[in-house]
């Protein structure tokens, strides 16, 4: 190619920009201001949105100048449009509300009817934010506005200066630009197209909001999420009403599950640890109260989608996904037990809270929640120790499931317990030459977190001493303290490594019997203690559940209980629906005996 052709080639591709000048600069200026004016965090450096805004808005003049002229000026106010609405709604929620746009306050916006509607307008929208709102966009607007009313002159000059200098340079660099914008926006777009290839939440909601970039962006990111959450609660939906038990013996007649939060099996004195991180649950183990379970694994390592497994009768080995089960707590309600949901994490409703949409959404849904539960607390509390008291609000008297959530060792580390809990400081890791002083501050926080669910844990147990009733403890996940990897917390898309499997998806695992339980279900107990060492997947948590009320359903299979003599050690445990630990693990032994 020679140069005339090149350039040739440059200038028709610099075309749209010269066409669309006043539209391309002010939709820039709208997301930009938008982009500062809520200091949206992001992962990307700034300069990537400010790049890929760049190209998106070229190919925004492309398809305009594509277009038939007489449908290209009505095309055109579409977009103004669809832009400035999505900009200036996020930018008053979000300084109204400190909120963007997430599958949360759509569904919010989807559940609101007029009444509801006009009472919001009337209750919200004046005061400072609305002020705000109209200082930041309107001079955007009106000098919007000005521009395309003479838009006609700016086109003009543009051709005018088209065979100068500064216009050759133009076209030549203007495209060169483009194409740089586009390779540096290529990975966000590529988590786009990612999350809009999937067929389920599974995953889905782990995605950085962050790639959709532009108030539009989130909100069609948040609708699409929104399609995915209604097809797999139509599933989970039919499958729950569908459900037949066939008897139930409510052999525990009071069955208690805590769900742990982040919890390094590694750092438990139940598991080896050096320091004494869990003092009442080893007192248990040595009176013979707990029966505490050495290999355990869970099939994530975040919180929404274990939930979604150990909840769910579906197991992760197995074809399918989680909605192809049914929801363990609405089987042991239809079995005539009263299901409690204790949580500090979840609400109850979605106009209760924002946060945790993506992940609970199947917790949320009113039919779901109908199906599964008879109570659920409406508050959150600081401390975990503060809501083991919402057991005194449950009418207690016949069969009971409890499933009991708190915070556990969730970061940030340091809030999970109060100034009198601190047991551990940075003294006790003076050992651990490779860490700095913030980091020994970090584990010693992450221990006292510990040490503090352990207190929980007893507490709770407490509340149960004098009943006939066990109490299942494992965590979600584990977390990462500065065991194997020099880091804390979780990193979600790395590959899994036996290194992450360690200390992200091995779990501490478990169970209290009371001295009632102990009495009268002594082959319970010896079940139980027989199978402490055997291997156990988490998300086969349900029939274990199942077994311990005595459920007799198609749903059960013994080969799955835990705690059932017909139990299979051979199942795969699988990690994000792709790794086998077991076979990870192996691999590790293996090179190490190298």
């Amino acid at each position: 190619m020679n140069m005339k052709r090149l350039y040739n080639l440059l200038h028709a591709l610099a075309s749209p920009l010269r066409r669309e000048p006043v539209f391309f600069v002010f939709m820039y200026i709208l997301f930009v201001v938008a982009r500062i004016f809520e200091q949206t965090n992001s992962t990307e450096p700034a300069a990537v949105y400010y790049l890929e805004n760049v190209f998106d808005l070229y190919v925004l003049c492309v398809l305009l100048c594509i277009l038939p002229a007489r449908l290209r000026p009505w095309v055109k106010a579409l977009f103004y449009a669809v832009g400035y609405a999505a900009v200036v709604s996020e930018g008053f929620i979000h300084e109204r509300f400190h909120l963007v746009y997430v599958p949360m306050t759509i569904q919010l916006l989807r559940e609101t009817n007029p009444d509801e509607a006009g009472e919001f307008f009337s209750a919200y929208l004046h005061g400072p934010a609305l002020v705000k709102i109209v200082l930041v966009y309107g001079p955007v607007l009106l000098l919007n506005i000005v521009g395309e009313t003479f838009s006609h002159r700016v086109k003009r000059f543009v051709r005018r200066c088209a065979p100068t200098i500064g216009g050759r340079l133009f076209n030549i660099c203007a495209p060169l630009f483009v194409g740089v914008c586009l390779v540096v926006s290529v990975g966000q777009k590529k988590v786009m197209l990612d999350f809009f290839m999937r067929k389920g939440t599974v995953m889905a909601e782990r995605v950085d909001i962050h790639a959709f970039h532009t108030p539009l962006y989130r909100m069609i990111y948040s609708a699409y999420f929104l399609k995915l959450t209604d097809g797999e609660l139509d599933n989970m939906r039919s499958r729950m009403h569908a459900m037949k038990i066939d008897s139930c013996s409510f052999k525990i007649p009071n069955i208690v599950l805590y769900i742990g939060e982040s919890y390094n099996k590694h750092h438990s004195q139940l598991y080896g640890y050096s320091l004494p991180t869990t003092p009442y649950q080893a007192e248990m183990a040595r009176k013979g109260e707990l029966v505490v379970f050495s290999d355990v694994v869970s099939p994530w390592n975040v919180t929404s989608d274990v939930f979604k497994n150990i909840l769910s009768t579906h197991s992760a080995d197995l074809d399918g996904t989680w909605t192809d089960g049914v929801l363990v707590p609405s089987v042991l309600k239809k079995a005539g037990y009263k299901v409690a949901f204790i949580t500090s994490q979840y609400y109850k409703s979605p106009n209760m809270g924002i946060t945790d949409f993506n992940g609970s959404f199947f917790l949320n849904d009113n039919e779901l929640d109908s199906l599964c539960f008879d109570y659920r607390n409406k508050y959150r509390k600081r401390f975990d120790s503060n809501l083991v008291n919402e057991i005194d609000s449950i009418e207690r008297g016949g069969n009971n499931f409890i499933i009991f959530h708190g915070m556990g060792q969730h970061q940030e580390y340091n809030k999970r317990f109060g100034p009198k809990n601190v047991k551990f400081t940075v003294d006790d890791y003076a050992h651990r030459t490779d860490l700095n002083e913030n980091e020994k501050q970090i584990i010693a926080d992450y221990d006292n977190a510990t040490r503090f669910n352990d207190l929980v844990f007893s507490l709770l147990c407490r509340k149960f001493r004098d009943d006939d009733a066990v109490v299942v403890y494992l965590s979600d996940h584990g977390e990462e303290v500065f065991d194997r990897v020099h880091n804390f917390g979780r990193d979600h898309a790395a590959a899994l490594t036996s290194d992450i499997a360690y200390s992200e998806f091995e779990i501490p695992f478990v169970v209290w019997f009371s001295p009632k339980a102990r009495r009268l279900h002594s082959d319970v107990f010896e079940n139980a203690r027989a199978a402490a060492g055997k291997p156990f997947a988490s998300d086969d948590l349900p029939f274990v559940l199942m077994g311990l009320a005595g459920v007799e359903s198609d749903l059960y299979d013994g080969r799955r209980d835990l705690l059932n003599p017909q139990f299979d050690e051979g199942r795969k445990r699988i990690m994000k629906q792709t790794v086998d630990y077991d076979s990870l693990m192996s691999a590790e032994k293996q090179t190490a005996l190298r």
